[in-house]
């Protein structure tokens, strides 16, 4: 059983909790938080700490899961890694890839591993796309469109997801998701384009986004937007002889022979807690981030791609 020490006790905080405690291989024995953490995060009835280190020399734990705001990514996972610890780190890995390569040095220098928590390249959705493109069934991509929108995040306590230097605002939190798949799928683009307009509080809520592959495209969209939607997140793929369209609960396929259902289904549905609805995702996410640690391998995020997607955020 991998014993795992969890750093934040926020919103991703309790999906990272709620998940690993349906898994058989690994169990958290020890919450890092805050003082604002710490009443909710001692209801689990675990042990509390406010330092990392303080957890460590407690607990010795095997793996170490941060899931606290993003600007304070790159410095628990240096400090995790320094423990000796194996490294989750909720997306993004970091604000840049500079510091996401500082990370990735910290952990050969201590000989252990680091496991980006990107969900959506996790899921069993993604692993239908990734067939469809790389195996060519259909024929040749000739456009892939991404889209992933949100009322304005009213959930968050503070200020720092509205602070670009401390979340990235919607290119770090929100398009990262499909940014992570599009560079996973097609590799680097050649160019881009983006519409980003800036609303009158001097924020940009909402980016239209198209990616030059040469011979496709492919679009996305991101958004905080100021209405009471539900949230949203989808996928098209137009392919020469069909058209696959994932639209957050199915996912269809039409090709000339008809149309066909390629709607996978999850053992395991947990609630999230968040803005997203009770989902399969995170315990396939950490299931197999819990096998890849035992057996010593990587992650399906690999460190180049991390360095791809989050220069590339950078530039929008």
């Amino acid at each position: 059983m991998i014993r795992t020490l969890l750093v934040g006790y926020g919103g991703m905080g309790k999906v990272h909790y709620a998940n690993t405690a349906a898994l058989e291989s690994a169990v958290i024995v020890g919450i890092v938080g805050t003082e604002r953490d710490r009443e909710e995060a001692e209801k689990t009835g675990l042990p509390f700490f406010l330092t990392i280190s303080e957890g460590m020399k407690a607990l010795s734990a095997d793996v170490i899961d941060i899931t606290t705001p993003t600007f304070l990514h790159k410095d628990h996972a240096i400090e995790a890694l320094r423990e000796k610890a194996d490294v989750i780190v909720e997306k993004p890995l970091a604000l840049s890839a500079e510091d996401a390569r500082k990370i990735y040095q910290a952990a050969d220098k201590a000989g252990k591993k680091v496991y980006p928590a990107y969900v959506m390249r996790y899921t069993k959705e993604y692993d239908v796309l990734s067939s469809l493109v790389r195996e060519g069934r259909y024929g040749n991509v000739a456009e892939a469109s991404f889209w992933r929108l949100s009322e304005m995040p009213g959930w968050v306590d503070g200020s720092w997801l509205f602070d670009r230097e401390k979340s990235g605002l919607i290119p770090f939190d929100l398009h990262i998701h499909d940014l992570d798949m599009i560079i996973s799928l097609f590799g680097n683009f050649s160019s881009f384009d983006e519409y980003s307009p800036l609303s009158p509080d001097g924020m940009k809520h909402f980016y239209s986004i198209a990616y030059d592959y040469g011979s496709f495209r492919v679009t996305a969209e991101a958004g905080w937007l100021r209405g009471k939607i539900p949230f949203s997140s989808g996928w098209r793929l137009i392919m020469e002889h069909g058209v696959a369209v994932y639209d957050g609960n199915r996912i269809t396929l039409y090709s000339e022979d008809g149309e066909n259902d390629l709607t996978p289904s999850y053992s395991r549905i947990v609630s999230t807690g968040i803005n997203v609805p009770p989902t399969g995702w995170y315990y396939e996410e950490l299931r197999e981030i819990y096998a890849a640690i035992s057996e010593g391998s990587d992650g399906r995020v690999k460190k180049e791609e991390v360095f791809t997607v989050l220069g590339a955020a950078g530039k929008l």
